[in-house]
């Protein structure tokens, strides 16, 4: 299901007609370690230039330039015919355009082996020219003295289309720049935050109206089940599988499906992440007396069989929904991408998505997404301008050359060395806004920006073809569904989703911490079970609402305080 998601997304985010998506569906994160890193093969390649002659970004290398990387790896992934990570129709492609000639100088299995290979390179100060890593990484390669300022190669290098992607995300590379130095090319983030996705058929059916509080939404869920609704065993709410999260956290910012965050953020609670308490200090949010409000709530949801009384031990949430056994589920603007078996097994399944519950005051609350992935590259490397050039955004829709040399393979980042998902901070927003206007004859489809926004112009092209009238209805009978199935799901997707989350009044809640710390790196595993097993207990009834004060005086006593020291002197 995730491997659907983050391709979706990546085609969304991504400022170009080539497709980029993750390899392993559910982790973009494709960092890596370090072993001496391999000297390049060219001494002045022809892009280096006098610092006052203007610079071609697109400008090919004299001679072959190598640049060395540590590259993780899904052990999984199916290349075609002999292609590999290291030699692929990408790699072939970098070369033939630039005459950039990509060597690993290692490789590691993505996920903990990287990371474990990343942490040994930093150690040992045994760095390739460049590679991908997360926050506490890139902080600790800074501290250390071992990466190169990129500022003025990116001032040179960069295309036009990397610049116009980091300058509409405002203080994105402020973030990666220290004592006035630039450290790192950021991955930007993907836009999410959990909605309630209810079946409106079921709603227009009992007479009732959309929610908006978290009475409401109660409300709902029992009517759904009195007048069994999915049958008789008709889910209230459905949620948490086997093996899933309660709610998204600092290190998973972006994981807002099919947990139950939004129970948690109506209350003000934000469990997971780093927050500012009453007096401005930093505080983990699963300690707090709202998240025992919330878990309070979520447990007497659960003996009244509002919420899944399988929660937790499920083996798939997507089953029920695509059953039609549930009509609420939460998730972000993309999970219409994933209702394609619901509505093939009804079409009448009407999924729509709400930007609630709000909380007492009316807010409807999110945590805000961070990025997780940076570029670096060591101080050591001969040709920094070239991983900028690797790095850089193209309009690959109307470049001839590389069309003919990938036969219109989409790209994923097992083939893509230094992958990073990169798009512009407005790149929903605009797309919704276009499909809106050229439904309503506002805008032609020559109109929409096919240089910067691609993706739009493309879902602009069909989707009159798709969208039946009334143009501004987004309920699933006023969608074609036959007629264009190749674009359907992504001009569903867009104006019923993404409209709701473009529209939406967000209170965003931003982690003060985005990566772990020094003492997290031992800590943290052990402190993350011990809430995660208390906090399904107390949910489930096996453990009283008292039990949360338990957890957080073990909390703070296992290591929690020298966490949240560490966290303060991040504020």
């Amino acid at each position: 299901m995730k491997k659907a998601v983050f391709w979706v997304v990546a085609v969304m985010l991504v400022t170009a007609t080539l497709t980029a998506c993750s390899g392993n569906g559910n982790n973009s994160n494709n960092s890596g370690g370090a072993t001496t890193a391999p000297s390049s093969s060219a001494e002045t390649p022809a892009a280096t230039t006098a610092a006052d002659e203007v610079i071609d970004p697109f400008a090919k290398f004299d001679e072959p330039t190598e640049i060395s990387i540590g590259r993780a790896i899904d052990p999984n992934y199916k290349y075609d015919g002999s292609d590999t990570a290291e030699d692929n129709v990408y790699t072939r492609w970098l070369s033939d355009k630039y005459n950039i000639v990509v060597k690993h100088a290692w490789e590691a299995a993505q996920g903990n082996d990287y990371q474990q290979k990343v942490s040994l390179a930093i150690s040992s100060n045994d760095l390739p020219d460049a590679l991908v890593v997360n926050e506490t990484q890139l902080r600790q390669m800074v501290k250390a003295g071992q990466l190169a300022d990129l500022q003025e190669v990116y001032d040179q290098y960069a295309s036009p289309e990397l610049k116009a992607v980091y300058d509409s995300n405002p203080g994105l590379l402020d973030s990666v720049t220290f004592d006035g130095k630039l450290y790192a090319l950021p991955e930007t983030t993907l836009p999410s935050a959990p909605m309630t996705w209810i079946r409106k058929d079921w709603l227009d059916e009992l007479g009732l109206e959309a929610p908006k509080s978290l009475d409401d939404l109660k409300a709902i869920a029992q009517a759904f089940i009195e007048n069994k609704m999915g049958g008789e065993n008709t889910v209230g709410i459905i949620g948490t599988q086997q093996g899933g999260t309660l709610s998204s956290n600092f290190l998973a910012s972006t994981d807002h499906w099919y947990n139950f965050a939004p129970l948690f953020f109506a209350n003000d609670a934000y469990p997971g992440i780093w927050v500012e308490d009453a007096n401005g200090d930093a505080v983990y949010g699963s300690i707090t007396e709202e998240t025992k409000t919330a878990l309070s709530m979520m447990s007497d949801w659960y003996k009244n069989g509002i919420l899944d009384k399988e929660l937790g031990i499920r083996k798939s949430t997507a089953e029920v929904v695509a059953s039609g056994q549930t009509g609420i589920f939460f998730g972000p603007w993309w999970s219409a991408y994933n209702l394609a078996d619901s509505m093939a097994n009804d079409p009448n399944a009407n999924w729509r998505p709400y930007a609630a519950p709000v909380d007492a005051a009316g807010k409807f609350n999110s945590n805000q997404a961070t990025g997780s992935s940076y570029i670096v590259v060591s101080k050591k490397a001969k040709h920094p301008e070239a991983v900028i050039k690797m790095t850089t955004l193209h309009k690959w829709g109307k470049d001839e050359e590389y069309k003919t040399l990938t036969a219109g393979k989409e790209m994923t980042s097992q083939e893509v060395p230094l992958f990073l998902i990169l798009g512009a901070g407005d790149q929903l927003e605009y797309a919704v806004d276009a499909l809106r206007k050229v439904l309503k004859d506002e805008m032609t489809v020559d109109d929409v920006d096919n240089i910067n926004y691609g993706w739009a112009y493309e879902m602009a092209t069909h989707v009159k073809a798709i969208k039946l009238d009334p143009v501004d209805d987004y309920d699933i009978q006023y969608f074609d569904q036959k007629t264009d199935p190749g674009f359907f799901t992504h001009i569903y997707a867009h104006l019923n989703g993404g409209s709701t989350f473009v529209d939406a009044d967000i209170n965003w809640v931003r982690s003060i911490a985005t990566a772990q710390t020094k003492t997290m790196e031992s800590r943290w595993t052990n402190l993350k079970k011990l809430e995660d097993e208390t906090f399904l207990k107390i949910i489930l009834g096996s453990e009283d609402i008292s039990a949360f004060d338990d957890f957080v005086k073990k909390w703070k006593e296992q290591g929690g305080d020298k966490v949240t020291e560490e966290v303060k002197a991040l504020q």
